[in-house]
């Protein structure tokens, strides 16, 4: 009898775990009152059919679409109606919550933003003016959505999955706006009013989080719901309303949201579908850029992860032999590189993608490089394809590389293929910087890729396939290569100039990889010869300054004593990186950003590249085995935290940029390791 009665409740438990519901929840403003509250009317009431139509073709059941429009949307009413969705939803279900308004800026009333506003919905009543006494309550801040996002990713659970699409100004931080733009106003502030603790150590970044709350619920990270969010814009732009194809006036990301679920495929994944997004507001919004973040490497709806590999977008399609893309010298591309030109979308590159058009690189600089196309067409629009890197060129160094003699003679054939394939790696036995050593072990073959200088062992790859084996090795030592070309960058540009140091602090790391900061120390506690040394015990902060005369937007490599190189920001999922950008005289300490300490032992560096326009090179540098210090030792996952103003002195030494080109500036903070 007990047997039959464990059955029962196993089956039971196995049908509960399977069963997966659809939840929505629509929210539109559009008849604002003028005179009430300053807003005017939008066509917000003419994205609901839209999105409506996406979520039935995605198998949201009709009656599991909840709407609040106009009037109803309060901000009592949109607490109400998040409150009433949360209610009906279970572990595993998948829950989209659309918003269409007006989006606006408001002062920052905790301290949490870089530039002392949050991002915030506006609600149906709430004012476009400030008034004396109005402290933000008829606004749903960002804040505030980032805490029901916390409770739905845990009320759902590691198998469910939670969308926010946001079709406002300012929603590429967490809140629409010739065409109307759904927002647009001078942000809203008390008179006389400064950013709260401008100067205070504990200020941070900005845009929806769910972090505090969900830390403050004690609950595991790998428990948690998948989190997409798709904005209209990025957060210092507006977003504009377009027509539909019925001529309907239409909020720019709901249209481009259906015609882009309208063309998805089985298995594609969150940044796929983005992809078409980008592709399809290219024409319908060519001034605004929509944004993306959260778990967007997840098959839509599903628990797969495919991650994307690195590539380049169009930046210039003006003539049908000549074409620009976004990666330059810092991504290792130089004047004889190959570049293949695929469908948006495509998240790797093998022998069975369908090729659009390939070219050979004329011209770099360190961005941009303009490639000669093998066929003559005119590309649509800059989001009509994307760009990979088939064969790379170092025009200034080569790699020399020694393979071991008893590598047997297939893997060897293969691997030289791929080698010449690189064209950057020289295969000698005179002074070599690597050896590539060679075993079998349980049917695979593993190749160990070991300094020669140094004796370091750099990677061990394994793997049964050999023309996987061999990539992986072909792809190592790109990364290798990549690094001492970063490292050797050299310039230096008043405009830019972005320094940065490391504060040492003790802190609590958990299991689920938050942390608590406990204590800062002093820096020049740490210094031997005038050299900052860390061991495997200590921790510390990063923390950059713009002593420039420009904005700045900035990158951070991390360059191991071994020779790799891991991108520390922007990271692959933060697309751009524009959202890393100093204003002159700006300090920023990443408050969620820790860094550990650990193997290999010597001198590191950091290297930090500053320029004029967003950049992220984290796509370009690759990932690299279990060698490398992957997440146990750097932790490299929020967004910016601004902290204490202070100066830093350059230590390296730096020459003048020499050509309008290269509006960048480098710096480097060096450290050692030791046991």
């Amino acid at each position: 009898m007990k047997k039959i009665v464990l059955l029962i409740i196993s089956i039971i438990f196995c049908v509960s775990f399977l069963k997966a519901d659809k939840y929505a929840l629509i929210i539109a403003i559009g008849e604002y009152d003028q005179e009430l509250t300053g807003w005017y009317p939008i066509s917000a009431g003419n994205d609901v059919p839209l999105i409506e139509r996406t979520l039935l073709d995605l198998g949201f059941p009709e009656n599991n679409i909840m709407y609040l429009k106009d009037q109803d949307a309060t901000k009592q009413g949109i607490e109400s109606a998040l409150a009433e969705l949360y209610s009906k939803v279970s572990h595993g279900d998948q829950v989209v919550i659309h918003y269409s308004g007006h989006g606006h800026q408001i002062f920052d009333d905790n301290g949490d933003e870089i530039d002392g506003l949050d991002e915030a919905l506006v609600c149906f009543d709430a004012p476009m003016e400030m008034y004396e006494g109005y402290t933000g309550e008829k606004h749903f801040r960002d804040d505030e959505l980032g805490d029901w996002v916390a409770k739905f990713r845990i009320k759902l659970g590691a198998n469910g999955h939670i969308l926010l699409f946001l079709d406002s100004c300012h929603s590429g931080t967490g809140t629409r706006g010739s065409a109307k733009v759904r927002g647009g106003a001078p942000a809203l502030v008390p008179a006389g009013w400064k950013p709260k603790n401008v100067e205070a150590d504990d200020k941070v970044g900005f845009g929806i989080s769910d972090k505090k709350a969900i830390a403050s619920r004690g609950v595991s990270t790998n428990d948690l719901a998948k989190f997409v969010v798709f904005s209209g814009a990025s957060a210092n732009e507006l977003n504009y309303e377009t027509f539909d194809d019925e001529n309907n006036a239409v909020g720019s990301l709901s249209y481009c949201l259906f015609k882009s679920f309208c063309q998805m495929k089985e298995g594609d994944t969150y940044r796929q579908v983005f992809s078409r997004i980008m592709a399809e507001m290219a024409t319908k919004a060519p001034h605004q850029n929509p944004a993306i973040e959260g778990d967007i490497d997840y098959t839509v709806f599903g628990g797969d992860f495919y991650p994307q590999a690195g590539y380049f977008n169009l930046t210039s399609t003006k003539t049908d032999s000549l074409v620009e893309i976004n990666g330059g010298r810092l991504s290792g591309i130089n004047p004889g590189s190959i570049i293949v030109f695929v469908e948006q979308g495509t998240s790797n590159l093998n022998e069975n993608t369908p090729i659009i058009n390939s070219g050979k690189v004329l011209q770099t600089n360190n961005f941009f490089s303009q490639i000669r196309l093998d066929n003559k067409m005119k590309f649509d629009n800059n989001q009509s394809a994307w760009a990979f890197v088939k064969t790379r060129t170092f025009t200034d160094q080569k790699l020399k590389v020694q393979i071991d003699d008893v590598m047997d003679a297939d893997v060897k054939e293969n691997l030289l293929t791929e080698i010449q394939k690189s064209n950057f790696v020289e295969i000698t036995d005179d002074n070599p910087e690597i050896f590539l050593s060679y075993k079998k072990t349980r049917g695979a073959k593993v190749i160990g890729i070991t300094n020669a200088h140094f004796d370091t062992e750099l990677n061990k790859i394994s793997n049964s396939n050999t023309e996987s084996l061999n990539s992986d090795v072909v792809s190592t030592l790109n990364n290798y290569i990549q690094g001492k070309v970063i490292k050797d960058l050299d310039y230096y540009n008043k405009k830019y100039d972005v320094v940065m140091e490391l504060i040492p602090v003790k802190a609590k790391v958990y299991e689920d990889g938050n942390f608590d900061i406990l204590e800062f120390y002093d820096a020049n506690s740490i210094l031997v010869n005038d050299v900052p040394e860390y061991n495997e015990d200590m921790m510390a902060l990063i923390k950059v300054t713009n002593h420039g005369t420009h904005k700045s937007y900035f990158n951070i490599i991390d360059i191991q004593p071994d020779g790799f190189i891991n991108p520390v920001i922007p990271t692959v999922n933060d697309i751009d990186g524009r959202e890393y950008v100093l204003e002159p005289g700006e300090t920023a300490i990443l408050k969620n950003t820790l860094v550990m300490f650990g193997p290999p032992y010597g001198n590191e560096m950091f290297k930090l590249i500053a320029g004029d326009k967003p950049f992220n090179l984290s796509n370009t540098i690759t990932g690299h085995g279990n060698k490398t210090r992957g997440d146990s030792s750097n932790i490299f996952e929020a967004a910016l935290q601004i902290g204490q103003t202070g100066t830093n002195t350059r230590g390296a030494k730096t020459v003048s940029s020499k050509t309008r080109e290269d509006k960048i500036s480098t710096y480097e903070y060096t450290f050692k390791i030791v046991e």
